[in-house]
């Protein structure tokens, strides 16, 4: 494999794939700060993750099929470390779209003693959790390195006590069972008998006062493009997963299925004067990942300004955009 046909993603790149990765698997995810490792909640437990890109072993390694990540001792990871936070070291092979974990509790040590440690894996196992979804790799210390599809980021941190132990089968069943969990209309949750085993997908239901109360205000027009046509949504600004993400007026507004798509997804925001923006570090990412068709359409797609109820009572309250933005990875 050739350096110059690896795509290699910013640090700004690598917090976006978290995010989304993250919320494939539930909607009770919140950003909430760091620059890489990265803080994240997850079904209201809180993770450091340091993501780094996967690359080759590089010089005096013979084995073609050998990969790694480098992980050095930043002020960032130390302080991560030091806390009471579980901290996840992660790779990402772009090309093959698919992470690398290895078990942070047996790395701790190793961590603790050199300013830079080097983890390692196979491509070839890479490869294979593209068609099998997870792969497990046994390096020379009998430690098990797992490669999982972005959907899995979820259940890897919610299961990171006992994933590391299980075998093939065991993998192929705790994925498996979280697909057939994993419906857009509902929750799904699992729990073994044992109690070693957690899969939680959270979908939260919009309250039925909160749409008409956000469909009225707006006039049921879409703040960003000012279409109505039955297309647009009650969108909370702070999201449902943050301890502020109340279904008060003040946190909520007319989008239509697009903006809200895109406002969700850290594709469009709008700052505490009210101005729509694109968010030009998601663009960069997606284009990196092939992602970014359609983006010179999109950018006629809305105003300049959201467009405010005539009430001022019912406008977006400038503290909830403020934690939005935040929580939404946009600095």
């Amino acid at each position: 494999m050739s350096k110059k046909d690896t795509v290699i993603l910013s640090h700004s790149d690598l917090k976006y794939l978290l995010i989304d990765s993250l919320r494939l698997y539930s909607d009770n995810v919140v950003f909430l700060d760091g620059e890489n490792p990265y803080r994240f909640s997850i079904n209201k437990k809180t993770y450091y993750v340091l993501i780094k890109n996967v690359h080759e072993s590089g010089d005096g390694r013979g084995n073609q099929d050998e990969c790694r990540i480098q992980v050095a001792r930043s002020v960032n990871f130390v302080s991560a470390m030091n806390s009471k936070t579980d901290v996840i070291v992660l790779g990402y092979f772009a090309d093959e779209k698919v992470f690398t974990a290895w078990n942070p509790f047996l790395m701790r040590d190793r961590f603790n003693k050199r300013q830079t440690i080097s983890l390692y894996s196979r491509f070839s196992v890479q490869k294979q959790a593209v068609i099998d979804k997870i792969s497990a790799y046994r390096d020379t210390n009998d430690q098990s390195v797992l490669s999982f599809q972005p959907q899995y980021l979820g259940l890897y941190l919610e299961n990171l006590s006992t994933i590391h132990l299980l075998d093939d089968r065991e993998l192929y069943a705790l994925v498996n069972r979280s697909d057939n969990l994993n419906t857009e209309d509902q929750d799904g949750s699992f729990v073994s008998p044992e109690g070693t085993l957690t899969i939680t997908h959270t979908r939260y239901k919009r309250d039925p006062n909160f749409k008409s109360n956000v469909y009225e205000a707006y006039d049921y027009r879409c703040a960003m493009c000012g279409i109505q046509l039955e297309l647009t949504e009650a969108a909370h600004i702070v999201p449902h997963a943050h301890e502020k993400g109340t279904d008060e007026i003040g946190n909520g507004i007319n989008l239509c299925v697009l903006h809200h798509a895109a406002y969700d997804n850290s594709l469009i925001f709008f700052d505490d004067e009210f101005n729509i923006k694109i968010n030009d570090s998601k663009m960069d990412y997606l284009q990196k990942v092939g992602l970014d068709s359609g983006f010179r359409k999109f950018q006629t797609l809305a105003f300049d300004k959201v467009k405010l109820p005539a009430n001022h009572t019912q406008w977006p309250i400038i503290e909830n955009i403020k934690i939005a933005n935040q929580t939404r990875g946009i600095s």
